[in-house]
Protein backbone atom coordinates (compact mmCIF):
# COMPACT_ATOMS: atom_id res chain seq x y z
CA UNK A 1 0.00 0.00 0.00
CA UNK A 2 1.77 3.61 -0.98
CA UNK A 3 2.02 5.87 1.65
CA UNK A 4 2.01 9.58 2.54
CA UNK A 5 3.97 12.07 4.56
CA UNK A 6 2.65 14.90 6.63
CA UNK A 7 4.39 16.86 9.10
CA UNK A 8 7.03 13.91 9.37
CA UNK A 9 4.53 11.19 9.80
CA UNK A 10 3.77 9.01 7.29
CA UNK A 11 -0.19 7.63 6.97
CA UNK A 12 -1.35 4.83 4.58
CA UNK A 13 -3.17 5.56 1.56
CA UNK A 14 -6.15 3.23 0.43
CA UNK A 15 -5.96 2.44 -2.87
CA UNK A 16 -9.21 2.72 -5.32
CA UNK A 17 -11.07 -0.24 -5.98
CA UNK A 18 -10.78 -1.34 -9.91
CA UNK A 19 -13.81 -1.33 -11.77
CA UNK A 20 -15.28 -4.85 -12.40
CA UNK A 21 -14.39 -6.39 -16.07
CA UNK A 22 -16.49 -6.52 -19.22
CA UNK A 23 -17.53 -9.63 -19.97
CA UNK A 24 -17.67 -10.24 -24.07
CA UNK A 25 -20.08 -13.11 -24.89
CA UNK A 26 -18.76 -14.97 -28.13
CA UNK A 27 -20.73 -17.26 -29.35
CA UNK A 28 -19.78 -20.95 -30.66
CA UNK A 29 -20.54 -20.36 -34.29
CA UNK A 30 -18.42 -17.08 -34.27
CA UNK A 31 -15.41 -18.87 -32.67
CA UNK A 32 -15.50 -21.40 -35.39
CA UNK A 33 -15.37 -19.00 -37.78
CA UNK A 34 -12.20 -16.44 -36.35
CA UNK A 35 -10.42 -19.90 -36.03
CA UNK A 36 -10.89 -21.28 -39.75
CA UNK A 37 -10.02 -17.64 -41.09
CA UNK A 38 -7.17 -18.09 -38.69
CA UNK A 39 -5.88 -21.60 -40.16
CA UNK A 40 -6.58 -19.92 -43.60
CA UNK A 41 -4.27 -16.87 -43.27
CA UNK A 42 -1.42 -19.48 -41.59
CA UNK A 43 -0.69 -21.43 -44.51
CA UNK A 44 -0.92 -18.82 -46.95
CA UNK A 45 2.21 -16.90 -44.88
CA UNK A 46 4.01 -20.47 -44.68
CA UNK A 47 3.66 -21.06 -48.47
CA UNK A 48 4.72 -17.14 -49.16
CA UNK A 49 7.66 -17.96 -46.90
CA UNK A 50 8.74 -21.62 -48.85
CA UNK A 51 8.57 -19.36 -51.97
CA UNK A 52 10.63 -16.58 -50.89
CA UNK A 53 13.28 -18.67 -49.34
CA UNK A 54 13.47 -20.26 -52.91
CA UNK A 55 13.45 -17.09 -54.79
CA UNK A 56 16.62 -16.12 -52.69
CA UNK A 57 18.60 -19.80 -52.95
CA UNK A 58 18.10 -19.33 -56.59
CA UNK A 59 19.77 -15.70 -56.78
CA UNK A 60 22.14 -16.68 -54.79
CA UNK A 61 23.32 -19.18 -57.09
CA UNK A 62 23.17 -16.50 -59.68
CA UNK A 63 24.74 -14.42 -58.05
CA UNK A 64 27.90 -17.05 -57.43
CA UNK A 65 27.67 -17.66 -61.23
CA UNK A 66 28.28 -13.91 -62.00
CA UNK A 67 30.82 -13.77 -59.93
CA UNK A 68 32.88 -17.13 -61.18
CA UNK A 69 32.41 -15.48 -65.05
CA UNK A 70 33.60 -11.82 -64.14
CA UNK A 71 37.04 -13.26 -63.04
CA UNK A 72 37.35 -15.51 -66.05
CA UNK A 73 36.09 -13.55 -68.57
CA UNK A 74 36.72 -9.86 -68.76
CA UNK A 75 33.17 -9.36 -71.49
CA UNK A 76 30.89 -9.97 -68.54
CA UNK A 77 28.92 -6.41 -68.38
CA UNK A 78 27.86 -7.04 -64.76
CA UNK A 79 29.39 -4.65 -61.97
CA UNK A 80 29.49 -4.73 -58.57
CA UNK A 81 27.07 -2.07 -58.42
CA UNK A 82 24.55 -3.89 -60.38
CA UNK A 83 24.18 -6.63 -57.98
CA UNK A 84 21.39 -6.90 -55.10
CA UNK A 85 22.89 -5.81 -52.17
CA UNK A 86 21.67 -8.95 -49.90
CA UNK A 87 24.16 -11.42 -51.91
CA UNK A 88 27.39 -11.92 -49.60
CA UNK A 89 29.69 -14.61 -51.06
CA UNK A 90 31.57 -16.88 -48.87
CA UNK A 91 34.26 -16.40 -46.78
CA UNK A 92 37.38 -17.70 -48.34
CA UNK A 93 40.66 -17.41 -46.55
CA UNK A 94 43.60 -15.09 -47.27
CA UNK A 95 46.12 -16.22 -49.73
CA UNK A 96 49.74 -14.34 -50.22
CA UNK A 97 51.69 -15.70 -53.91
CA UNK A 98 54.27 -17.47 -51.97
CA UNK A 99 51.28 -19.18 -48.87
CA UNK A 100 48.14 -18.60 -47.08
CA UNK A 101 46.99 -16.74 -43.98
CA UNK A 102 44.45 -15.59 -41.96
CA UNK A 103 42.44 -13.07 -43.37
CA UNK A 104 43.71 -9.40 -42.49
CA UNK A 105 41.96 -7.08 -40.81
CA UNK A 106 41.21 -3.89 -42.52
CA UNK A 107 43.99 -1.76 -41.30
CA UNK A 108 46.62 -4.64 -42.24
CA UNK A 109 49.34 -3.67 -44.78
CA UNK A 110 49.14 -5.60 -48.08
CA UNK A 111 51.41 -8.66 -48.68
CA UNK A 112 55.00 -7.08 -50.35
CA UNK A 113 56.14 -9.43 -52.86
CA UNK A 114 59.80 -10.35 -51.66
CA UNK A 115 62.61 -9.53 -53.93
CA UNK A 116 63.73 -12.31 -56.53
CA UNK A 117 66.93 -14.31 -55.41
CA UNK A 118 66.84 -16.58 -57.93
CA UNK A 119 69.90 -17.76 -58.68
CA UNK A 120 68.84 -18.81 -61.69
CA UNK A 121 70.73 -16.98 -64.65
CA UNK A 122 67.60 -15.72 -67.88
CA UNK A 123 70.13 -14.93 -70.85
CA UNK A 124 72.22 -19.29 -70.30
CA UNK A 125 71.98 -20.86 -73.13
CA UNK A 126 70.27 -17.67 -75.18
CA UNK A 127 73.04 -18.30 -78.00
CA UNK A 128 71.45 -18.96 -80.95
CA UNK A 129 72.51 -21.82 -83.89
CA UNK A 130 69.35 -22.07 -85.47
CA UNK A 131 67.00 -19.49 -87.31
CA UNK A 132 63.94 -22.20 -88.05
CA UNK A 133 64.26 -25.51 -85.88
CA UNK A 134 67.20 -27.48 -86.65
CA UNK A 135 68.47 -25.83 -90.01
CA UNK A 136 71.94 -24.60 -87.69
CA UNK A 137 71.31 -21.28 -89.88
CA UNK A 138 74.28 -19.49 -87.59
CA UNK A 139 76.86 -22.53 -87.98
CA UNK A 140 79.99 -21.29 -90.01
CA UNK A 141 80.04 -21.22 -93.63
CA UNK A 142 82.42 -21.23 -96.12
CA UNK A 143 83.31 -17.66 -97.64
CA UNK A 144 82.53 -18.91 -100.94
CA UNK A 145 81.45 -21.93 -103.07
CA UNK A 146 81.38 -21.95 -107.07
CA UNK A 147 82.78 -17.94 -106.74
CA UNK A 148 79.60 -17.04 -104.72
CA UNK A 149 79.36 -15.57 -101.98
CA UNK A 150 78.21 -17.52 -98.41
CA UNK A 151 77.68 -14.85 -95.88
CA UNK A 152 77.27 -10.89 -95.62
CA UNK A 153 80.37 -8.61 -94.33
CA UNK A 154 83.30 -9.66 -92.21
CA UNK A 155 85.30 -8.15 -89.44
CA UNK A 156 87.68 -7.49 -87.98
CA UNK A 157 88.82 -5.11 -91.23
CA UNK A 158 90.81 -2.35 -92.47
CA UNK A 159 89.76 0.71 -90.45
CA UNK A 160 92.15 3.29 -91.86
CA UNK A 161 90.57 6.68 -92.67
CA UNK A 162 89.23 6.56 -96.58
CA UNK A 163 89.44 2.65 -96.34
CA UNK A 164 85.97 0.95 -97.98
CA UNK A 165 85.35 -2.72 -98.62
CA UNK A 166 83.51 -4.48 -101.40
CA UNK A 167 80.62 -5.75 -99.83
CA UNK A 168 77.78 -3.93 -101.25
CA UNK A 169 75.83 -3.52 -98.12
CA UNK A 170 72.28 -1.93 -100.18
CA UNK A 171 71.54 0.80 -97.68
CA UNK A 172 72.45 -0.90 -94.65
CA UNK A 173 74.27 1.71 -92.87
CA UNK A 174 76.23 1.38 -89.00
CA UNK A 175 74.60 3.03 -85.85
CA UNK A 176 76.47 6.11 -86.29
CA UNK A 177 75.29 7.41 -82.71
CA UNK A 178 76.51 6.54 -79.20
CA UNK A 179 75.32 2.76 -78.44
CA UNK A 180 72.97 4.18 -75.51
CA UNK A 181 71.46 6.88 -78.17
CA UNK A 182 70.61 3.72 -79.72
CA UNK A 183 69.04 1.83 -76.72
CA UNK A 184 72.13 -0.32 -76.20
CA UNK A 185 73.88 -1.41 -73.43
CA UNK A 186 77.33 -3.62 -72.73
CA UNK A 187 76.82 -7.42 -72.77
CA UNK A 188 80.24 -8.96 -72.14
CA UNK A 189 83.54 -7.41 -72.35
CA UNK A 190 86.84 -9.47 -73.81
CA UNK A 191 90.19 -8.59 -75.31
CA UNK A 192 92.05 -10.64 -78.15
CA UNK A 193 95.89 -11.13 -78.42
CA UNK A 194 96.83 -8.53 -80.77
CA UNK A 195 94.73 -6.22 -83.00
CA UNK A 196 91.91 -8.15 -85.56
CA UNK A 197 91.97 -4.55 -87.06
CA UNK A 198 94.09 -2.52 -89.10
CA UNK A 199 94.98 1.00 -88.55
CA UNK A 200 97.90 2.13 -90.87
CA UNK A 201 100.71 3.77 -88.69
CA UNK A 202 98.93 2.68 -85.44
CA UNK A 203 98.34 -1.27 -84.76
CA UNK A 204 99.38 -2.64 -88.45
CA UNK A 205 101.94 -5.74 -89.82
CA UNK A 206 104.91 -3.20 -88.49
CA UNK A 207 104.04 -2.69 -85.07
CA UNK A 208 106.36 -4.04 -82.57
CA UNK A 209 106.02 -6.24 -78.93
CA UNK A 210 107.40 -8.41 -76.76
CA UNK A 211 106.08 -11.28 -78.24
CA UNK A 212 106.10 -10.98 -82.30
CA UNK A 213 106.30 -13.54 -84.77
CA UNK A 214 105.59 -11.94 -87.76
CA UNK A 215 105.67 -14.71 -90.40
CA UNK A 216 103.27 -16.96 -88.25
CA UNK A 217 101.63 -14.30 -85.64
CA UNK A 218 101.25 -16.92 -82.84
CA UNK A 219 101.84 -16.51 -79.05
CA UNK A 220 101.26 -18.96 -76.40
CA UNK A 221 98.25 -18.30 -74.10
CA UNK A 222 98.79 -19.62 -70.56
CA UNK A 223 95.16 -19.89 -69.98
CA UNK A 224 94.53 -21.26 -72.89
CA UNK A 225 97.00 -23.51 -72.77
CA UNK A 226 97.58 -23.19 -76.90
CA UNK A 227 99.08 -21.56 -79.45
CA UNK A 228 96.93 -18.61 -80.05
CA UNK A 229 97.12 -16.48 -83.13
CA UNK A 230 98.10 -12.93 -82.81
CA UNK A 231 96.98 -9.99 -84.57
CA UNK A 232 98.92 -6.45 -85.29
CA UNK A 233 101.02 -4.84 -83.02
CA UNK A 234 101.22 -1.06 -82.13
CA UNK A 235 104.24 1.21 -82.94
CA UNK A 236 104.83 2.26 -79.52
CA UNK A 237 106.85 -0.57 -77.73
CA UNK A 238 110.45 0.23 -76.40
CA UNK A 239 112.47 -2.78 -74.85
CA UNK A 240 114.35 0.62 -73.61
CA UNK A 241 111.70 2.31 -70.99
CA UNK A 242 111.08 -0.07 -68.19
CA UNK A 243 107.48 0.73 -68.16
CA UNK A 244 107.20 -1.40 -71.13
CA UNK A 245 109.40 -4.42 -69.71
CA UNK A 246 108.67 -4.36 -65.38
CA UNK A 247 106.96 -7.45 -64.71
CA UNK A 248 103.92 -6.64 -63.23
CA UNK A 249 102.03 -8.91 -60.38
CA UNK A 250 98.92 -9.45 -62.03
CA UNK A 251 96.16 -10.44 -59.38
CA UNK A 252 92.97 -11.28 -61.02
CA UNK A 253 93.58 -11.13 -65.21
CA UNK A 254 95.38 -14.11 -66.83
CA UNK A 255 97.92 -14.83 -69.21
CA UNK A 256 98.66 -11.51 -69.66
CA UNK A 257 102.12 -9.53 -70.45
CA UNK A 258 103.43 -6.22 -69.90
CA UNK A 259 104.19 -3.99 -73.31
CA UNK A 260 102.05 -6.35 -75.52
CA UNK A 261 99.30 -4.82 -77.67
CA UNK A 262 95.50 -5.80 -76.91
CA UNK A 263 92.21 -4.66 -78.64
CA UNK A 264 89.20 -4.82 -76.13
CA UNK A 265 85.68 -5.41 -77.25
CA UNK A 266 83.23 -4.53 -75.90
CA UNK A 267 79.62 -6.17 -77.48
CA UNK A 268 76.61 -4.24 -76.75
CA UNK A 269 73.09 -5.39 -77.70
CA UNK A 270 68.97 -3.66 -77.33
CA UNK A 271 68.22 -7.62 -76.27
CA UNK A 272 70.59 -7.71 -73.12
CA UNK A 273 69.44 -7.65 -69.63
CA UNK A 274 70.48 -3.92 -69.20
CA UNK A 275 70.77 -2.75 -65.98
CA UNK A 276 70.03 -5.74 -64.07
CA UNK A 277 72.42 -7.98 -62.31
CA UNK A 278 72.48 -10.65 -65.29
CA UNK A 279 73.28 -7.75 -68.08
CA UNK A 280 77.29 -8.73 -68.33
CA UNK A 281 77.41 -12.35 -69.54
CA UNK A 282 80.31 -14.94 -71.07
CA UNK A 283 80.16 -15.63 -73.70
CA UNK A 284 78.87 -13.25 -74.86
CA UNK A 285 76.47 -14.26 -77.57
CA UNK A 286 74.17 -15.05 -74.45
CA UNK A 287 73.94 -11.52 -73.73
CA UNK A 288 73.38 -10.26 -76.80
CA UNK A 289 70.51 -12.65 -77.21
CA UNK A 290 69.26 -12.84 -74.02
CA UNK A 291 65.20 -11.53 -74.49
CA UNK A 292 63.67 -12.70 -77.04
CA UNK A 293 60.99 -11.08 -79.67
CA UNK A 294 63.84 -7.83 -80.55
CA UNK A 295 66.37 -9.23 -82.55
CA UNK A 296 65.21 -10.37 -86.07
CA UNK A 297 66.51 -11.76 -89.12
CA UNK A 298 62.83 -11.02 -90.93
CA UNK A 299 63.28 -8.08 -91.47
CA UNK A 300 66.58 -7.93 -91.03
CA UNK A 301 67.59 -5.38 -87.29
CA UNK A 302 70.84 -6.91 -86.40
CA UNK A 303 73.31 -4.20 -87.36
CA UNK A 304 70.42 -1.81 -85.45
CA UNK A 305 70.12 -3.83 -82.28
CA UNK A 306 73.71 -5.34 -81.95
CA UNK A 307 76.86 -3.08 -81.99
CA UNK A 308 80.78 -3.82 -80.36
CA UNK A 309 82.69 -1.42 -79.52
CA UNK A 310 86.51 -1.62 -80.22
CA UNK A 311 89.96 -0.09 -78.52
CA UNK A 312 93.24 -1.05 -78.63
CA UNK A 313 95.95 -0.78 -76.27
CA UNK A 314 99.49 -1.97 -75.19
CA UNK A 315 99.89 -2.27 -71.56
CA UNK A 316 102.76 -0.79 -69.58
CA UNK A 317 103.55 -0.85 -65.97
CA UNK A 318 102.82 2.74 -65.19
CA UNK A 319 99.81 3.66 -62.68
CA UNK A 320 100.19 7.03 -64.21
CA UNK A 321 98.09 5.45 -67.21
CA UNK A 322 95.57 4.02 -64.90
CA UNK A 323 91.51 3.87 -65.74
CA UNK A 324 89.37 2.57 -63.24
CA UNK A 325 86.20 1.89 -65.58
CA UNK A 326 87.45 -0.21 -68.45
CA UNK A 327 84.32 -2.73 -67.87
CA UNK A 328 81.40 -0.49 -68.50
CA UNK A 329 83.03 0.30 -72.68
CA UNK A 330 85.14 2.53 -74.94
CA UNK A 331 87.18 5.11 -73.04
CA UNK A 332 86.36 8.63 -74.23
CA UNK A 333 88.87 11.31 -73.18
CA UNK A 334 89.42 14.49 -75.21
CA UNK A 335 92.59 15.38 -74.52
CA UNK A 336 94.36 12.19 -74.95
CA UNK A 337 92.50 11.53 -78.16
CA UNK A 338 90.80 8.75 -76.86
CA UNK A 339 87.82 6.98 -78.51
CA UNK A 340 87.94 10.37 -80.74
CA UNK A 341 88.54 8.99 -84.22
CA UNK A 342 86.32 6.08 -84.82
CA UNK A 343 85.31 3.69 -87.62
CA UNK A 344 82.10 2.88 -87.71
CA UNK A 345 80.55 -0.01 -90.39
CA UNK A 346 78.93 -3.46 -90.46
CA UNK A 347 80.70 -6.56 -90.09
CA UNK A 348 80.69 -9.73 -87.94
CA UNK A 349 81.57 -11.67 -85.08
CA UNK A 350 85.03 -12.26 -85.08
CA UNK A 351 87.48 -14.86 -83.53
CA UNK A 352 90.40 -17.47 -84.59
CA UNK A 353 87.35 -19.80 -85.76
CA UNK A 354 86.98 -17.76 -88.64
CA UNK A 355 89.12 -16.55 -91.61
CA UNK A 356 89.43 -16.03 -95.52
CA UNK A 357 88.01 -19.56 -96.17
CA UNK A 358 85.55 -19.70 -93.00
CA UNK A 359 83.04 -16.97 -92.09
CA UNK A 360 80.74 -16.16 -89.86
CA UNK A 361 76.60 -16.56 -90.29
CA UNK A 362 76.38 -13.62 -87.28
CA UNK A 363 76.61 -11.17 -89.43
CA UNK A 364 75.61 -7.67 -90.13
CA UNK A 365 76.44 -6.19 -86.76
CA UNK A 366 77.93 -2.66 -86.13
CA UNK A 367 81.61 -2.03 -85.37
CA UNK A 368 82.88 1.27 -83.89
CA UNK A 369 86.38 1.48 -83.67
CA UNK A 370 88.82 3.52 -82.46
CA UNK A 371 91.39 3.91 -84.91
CA UNK A 372 94.37 5.04 -82.59
CA UNK A 373 96.64 2.98 -80.16
CA UNK A 374 96.53 3.79 -76.41
CA UNK A 375 98.53 3.15 -74.05
CA UNK A 376 97.26 1.70 -70.34
CA UNK A 377 98.20 0.11 -67.00
CA UNK A 378 98.35 -3.02 -66.07
CA UNK A 379 96.07 -1.94 -62.56
CA UNK A 380 93.61 -0.68 -65.12
CA UNK A 381 93.26 -4.60 -67.12
CA UNK A 382 93.33 -6.19 -63.52
CA UNK A 383 90.62 -3.90 -62.05
CA UNK A 384 88.73 -5.05 -65.24
CA UNK A 385 89.18 -8.90 -64.63
CA UNK A 386 88.61 -8.09 -60.78
CA UNK A 387 84.97 -5.90 -61.53
CA UNK A 388 84.43 -9.51 -64.13
CA UNK A 389 84.88 -11.79 -61.21
CA UNK A 390 81.96 -9.99 -59.44
CA UNK A 391 79.66 -10.16 -61.98
CA UNK A 392 76.33 -12.27 -61.38
CA UNK A 393 77.48 -14.81 -64.37
CA UNK A 394 80.91 -16.23 -64.73
CA UNK A 395 82.93 -14.30 -66.91
CA UNK A 396 86.59 -16.61 -65.95
CA UNK A 397 86.57 -17.35 -69.66
CA UNK A 398 87.74 -14.28 -70.21
CA UNK A 399 89.91 -13.44 -68.31
CA UNK A 400 92.70 -14.07 -70.77
CA UNK A 401 93.69 -12.87 -73.96
CA UNK A 402 91.80 -14.67 -77.18
CA UNK A 403 92.86 -15.20 -80.27
CA UNK A 404 92.59 -12.71 -83.33
CA UNK A 405 91.32 -13.64 -86.62
CA UNK A 406 93.37 -12.85 -89.76
CA UNK A 407 92.52 -9.52 -91.16
CA UNK A 408 89.12 -9.73 -93.71
CA UNK A 409 90.64 -9.77 -97.44
CA UNK A 410 87.92 -6.48 -98.91
CA UNK A 411 86.31 -8.45 -100.53
CA UNK A 412 84.61 -9.53 -97.65
CA UNK A 413 84.40 -6.37 -96.13
CA UNK A 414 81.53 -4.24 -96.41
CA UNK A 415 81.61 -0.84 -98.25
CA UNK A 416 79.89 1.40 -95.61
CA UNK A 417 82.70 2.52 -93.61
CA UNK A 418 81.45 6.09 -91.83
CA UNK A 419 84.42 7.81 -90.14
CA UNK A 420 82.47 10.06 -87.77
CA UNK A 421 84.54 12.22 -84.58
CA UNK A 422 82.89 12.28 -81.36
CA UNK A 423 81.44 15.84 -82.17
CA UNK A 424 79.62 14.33 -84.91
CA UNK A 425 77.91 11.87 -83.09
Amino acid sequence: MPSNTVNGNTAAVPLPKPAPAEVVQVSKGTLYLLTSFALVILAVVSATLAIAVDTNDQVGKLKLGNAVLSSTSSSSSSSPSSSPSSYTPAATPATTKYGSSSPSSPSSSPTKTPPSTSTVNPCNGKKPKDASPGDGYFNNVPCLVDGVKQSLEQSGTNVTKGYKGEIDTQGRMPITSTYKLAGLCPVNVHWHLGAEHLSVGEYDENGKGPLMYRKARRSLNAAAGASVRQGFQCHVYDKSDEKYTKPYAWKHCVGMQIGQTYEIHWPHSAAGMCGTEWQMQTPFYDGVFCRDGIISLDPLNTYQKIGVQAQVFTIVNDDNLYYDNLISGMIINTDKHMGIDVAKYTGSTTGTTRNNQVCSRYTPITWQVDRACHLISASSFDKLCQDMKGMKDDMSDDLYAHGARELVASQFAADNHQRKLIEDS
